[in-house]
């Protein structure tokens, strides 16, 4: 089912900003935590930074867990049959 929701420009368009603020200063955590957000313009920039924020962490954990650890083959060259040992 698809739902058709129509967002404030300025909420957009703030909400963008805050995304490419954080994107660019590789922010970990919003910039506004401690300020008043009685401005809904920086209420929606704080969002978009913690859209950046979510995605990057989401990011990492996905690329952490399809990660695989492939074990290396090495010669030792004193093993007196020439096997191969996984190390």
């Amino acid at each position: 089912m698809e739902e058709n929701l129509k967002v404030d420009y300025d909420y957009m368009e703030a909400f963008n900003l805050g995304y490419e603020l954080a994107k660019e200063l590789k922010l970990i955590s919003p910039m506004f935590k401690n300020i008043d957000l009685g401005n809904s313009r920086m209420q929606a920039m704080k969002t978009g930074m913690e859209e950046y924020n979510k995605e990057i962490t989401l990011n990492k954990n996905l690329s952490l867990n399809n990660s695989k650890i492939i074990p290396k083959k090495h010669k030792n060259r004193d093993n007196e049959n020439g096997n191969e040992l996984l190390i």
